[in-house]
């Protein structure tokens, strides 16, 4: 017989003397086996999985290097961000990317038919979508046009699992007026 063939013979009978010690290793693999299978399901969902966009590969984030200019607020994480006017400049002077867009996320409070609560949102650029190639579910997305004169039209996409927890999916929100306060 080969060696690992009575290895197991002998494990086996070792773990059959000992029934406390069995279970207490099996609970201990079992355990062991679950959490790597959950924390390796968040990181793969999370960190590997890529972004349901056109190109995910091609994706870069520019940061600006050096003093903050024009802006006090970064995204959190210490990165430098741009100001609207000198994103706008490097988006009509870009030579070197396909697309070039803008985000500024922000907190809300936004009321809708007497019901206000508090939401996140982000203030982006007309051609988000289209430099993402992201269509939309149900409606319409943001084209350059929308970015046209500031302020002029106040528009929102509702994010998709937003229209479903807060809606039902219900496509009578096209066309819907809401109020929103934006926070930092």
């Amino acid at each position: 017989m080969s060696s690992w063939i009575l290895d197991v013979r002998y494990a086996l009978r070792t773990l059959r003397r000992s029934p406390g010690f069995a279970a207490a290793a099996i609970a201990t693999l079992a355990l062991g086996i679950g959490a790597n299978a959950a924390i390796f399901s968040l990181v793969d969902r999370v960190l590997l999985k890529l972004l349901p966009v056109r190109a995910p590969r091609e994706l870069v984030l520019l940061r600006s290097p050096g003093n903050r200019q024009g802006s006090t607020w970064s995204d959190g994480d210490d990165a430098y961000s741009f100001s609207y006017p000198m994103y706008r400049d490097l988006r009509d002077q870009n030579q070197v990317f396909q697309g070039l867009l803008g985000v500024f996320p922000f907190a809300a409070s936004v009321a809708e038919r007497g019901q206000t609560e508090r939401a996140s949102g982000e203030l982006v650029s007309g051609n988000y979508f289209g430099v993402l190639g992201v269509p939309p579910a149900l409606g319409r997305v943001f084209t350059a046009d929308d970015d046209r004169v500031p302020g002029g039209h106040p528009l929102a996409v509702l994010a998709h699992a937003y229209w479903v927890s807060r809606f039902g999916s219900d496509p009578s929100v096209l066309n819907r007026r809401f109020s929103s306060t934006a926070r930092r």
